[in-house]
C-alpha cells in the first residue's frame, strides 16, 4: 500500500502534468481536469493514510470517507464538484475551457490541497 508520502509525491506528479500545458492554446483540457482531480485524489489518500492507516481501492469508498472523516469534510463540496468535472471531461465530453480551468478547476484543486497540507502538517506537528 502506498505511504503518505508516496501519495503526496504523486499528487505533485500530477500537478506538474497539468501545469506543462498552455491553458490558451493546448485541445487537451480534459487531460488538464483530469490531473487535477488525480492529484486531489492522492492528497486525499495521503491524509487518509496518515490519519487512519485507510488506503481506498474505489473511488465509491474514498468518496464516502469525504463526506464521513471530520477532517476531510470541510473540502466535502470542493473534492465532489472537481470529481464531477473530470467525469464530465472524460465521459461526458462536455468540453472544459481555458476560462473554466483557471477560473473554477484550479481555485478548487488548491481548496482541497491547502486544506490537506495544513491536516498533514498539524498531524505532523501532533507527533513531535
Amino acid at each position: 500500500m502506498p505511504t503518505a508520502s508516496e501519495h503526496l509525491a504523486r499528487a505533485k506528479q500530477n500537478v506538474c502534468f497539468a501545469e506543462s500545458f498552455d491553458l490558451k492554446t493546448t485541445p487537451y483540457l480534459d487531460w488538464v481536469v483530469t490531473a487535477y482531480f488525480y492529484a486531489a485524489l492522492h492528497l486525499v489518500d495521503a491524509l487518509l493514510w496518515e490519519k487512519d492507516g485507510l488506503n481506498p481501492e474505489l473511488h465509491e469508498h474514498r468518496r464516502n470517507y469525504v463526506k464521513e472523516k471530520w477532517y476531510l469534510r470541510p473540502i466535502s463540496v470542493e473534492y465532489r464538484s472537481l470529481k464531477d468535472h473530470s467525469e464530465d471531461a472524460r465521459y461526458r465530453l462536455i468540453t472544459m475551457t481555458s476560462a473554466k480551468v483557471e477560473n473554477t478547476i484550479i481555485p478548487l484543486y488548491k481548496t482541497i490541497e491547502s486544506h490537506i497540507l495544513q491536516q498533514l502538517q498539524a498531524a505532523k506537528t501532533a507527533e513531535e
